[in-house]
């Protein structure tokens, strides 16, 4: 039996992926990544019919794929998938569901919303992938 922690990144940004990967310990984490809400929806489940529930999941809030503006502001305003929308069908999936937000909108209403959800908490990209490696395993100590 393995010890090590499962968690489920979804972030439209491959690179994010890599990142969390490179700073965190590859002997703790198995980690799946998702690069879009329906992706990391239908992981999630499938993880806990292969009885793999993650132990968390690092989510985005700007799924869109893009860097403007403009598509993260259709995610805020709720006309597109976004990862607060995918947190709340993750819940519903399974209602003991651990969830972090990593994400650049940490300080706007659109973090509010994603943390009114019940997720343990919203990081800002600002405190840097060892930062939020250092987090991830005091959060799952």
């Amino acid at each position: 039996m393995s010890t090590r922690k499962v968690m489920l990144v979804v972030d439209d940004e491959k690179e994010v992926h890599e990142l969390i990967k490179a700073y965190l310990p590859s002997s703790a984490f198995e980690i799946y990544s998702a690069t879009n809400g329906e992706e990391g929806i239908r992981l999630y489940r499938k993880l806990m019919e292969e009885n793999k529930r993650p132990d968390l999941v690092v989510m985005d809030l700007n799924l869109s794929g893009s860097t403007a503006f403009e598509a993260a502001k259709r995610q805020m305003e709720g006309k597109e998938l976004d990862g607060v929308k995918t947190t709340r069908e993750i819940m519903e999936l399974d209602p003991e569901a651990d969830v972090v937000g990593f994400t650049a909108y940490a300080h706007r209403d659109w973090a509010r919303r994603l943390k009114a959800l019940g997720v343990k908490e919203v990081f800002g990209r600002e405190i840097g992938f060892d930062g939020f490696a250092k987090k991830v395993v005091e959060t799952l100590a």
